[in-house]
């Protein structure tokens, strides 16, 4: 999947944007990466004929004279195509020379203010502390879980990351796709049209312990939270004051929910190793 399919970009207009001229650092490393440095501009011409499409032009053979197309192919190119580019490249690295691609590349996205870094051959969602926490990809697990009867909820989840990762970020449109997500997962595990997020709670836990009475009411108090910030899911009377760490942070919780409603649905959530003799369920 290419990195436009996974963020959710869509290609951009030929003129060039902020983001193309914020990419020119990254733009550079793919021509040190085809060009072996500068030192082959004609194997650099073909690498990014065959990353743009193009067929090479057999007349050009030599490096004197392909400089000129090569560094012409390469500022025609999308930013979203240089990335796919140096993915590309990285696929064929191996050891020292991918860790040092990696790092060139982390470097210039650094240095340009871009929120994206390159882990594993992959760009990523720069989240430095995710990293730490191992919290990263509670996202990617609530996409996971949302397959058949959830197929449409999974695209709407899917709005909310493409709204957070975006540049610049639509916080109030992550928070409102985020959680009118877990609203449509409410409507259909009630098999209601009008059921709320708050319906599928007040029946989480049947004689439980009372312990999960406020984890019960923290997932309807997110709910709230939606419908008192500005823009989310009503009216935009106000400027919202909210933070990107503040909206990862909605829609990674919205996320775990998710993952765990579904789950429970299904049917695959007990207690387990809690040492306690009742199943999670609605």
């Amino acid at each position: 999947m290419s990195f436009a399919d996974r963020f959710g970009y869509t290609r951009p207009e030929p003129q060039r944007t902020q983001i193309e001229r914020d990419s020119d650092a990254v733009r550079l490393v793919l021509w040190n990466a085809v060009s072996r440095d500068g030192k082959s501009p004609l194997a650099a011409y073909r690498k990014l004929c065959e990353y743009s499409q193009q067929l090479p032009d057999a007349n050009i053979w030599s490096d004197t004279y392909a400089d000129e197309f090569a560094r012409l192919l390469l500022d025609q190119m999308t930013w979203l195509d240089v990335y796919d580019a140096l993915e590309a490249e990285a696929s064929t690295m191996k050891g020292q020379s991918r860790a040092e691609l990696q790092k060139s590349v982390n470097r210039a996205l650094s240095r340009s203010g871009i929120a994206y870094e390159m882990r594993d051959g992959r760009f990523e969602f720069y989240e430095p502390v995710a990293n730490e926490f191992e919290t990263r990809h509670d996202e990617d697990e609530a996409i996971a879980s949302l397959t058949d009867e959830f197929e449409p909820v999974r695209k709407q989840y899917q709005n909310a990351l493409r709204n957070l990762r975006s540049m610049p970020a639509n916080l109030e449109g992550a928070v409102a796709d985020a959680l009118n997500a877990l609203e449509a997962v409410a409507k259909i595990i009630e098999g209601k049209p009008h059921a709320t997020l708050g319906d599928v709670a007040r029946n989480l836990f049947p004689g439980s312990p009372g312990y999960h009475v406020p984890l019960r009411l923290a997932i309807e108090k997110l709910y709230a939270y939606s419908n008192q910030l500005p823009g989310a899911r009503h009216g935009r009377y106000a400027e919202p004051d909210i933070a990107h760490a503040e909206t990862v942070m909605v829609v990674r919780m919205a996320g775990a929910i998710l993952t765990f409603l579904v789950t429970l649905y299904r049917g695959e959530a007990t207690a387990g190793s809690s040492g306690s003799d009742f199943d999670f369920e609605f």
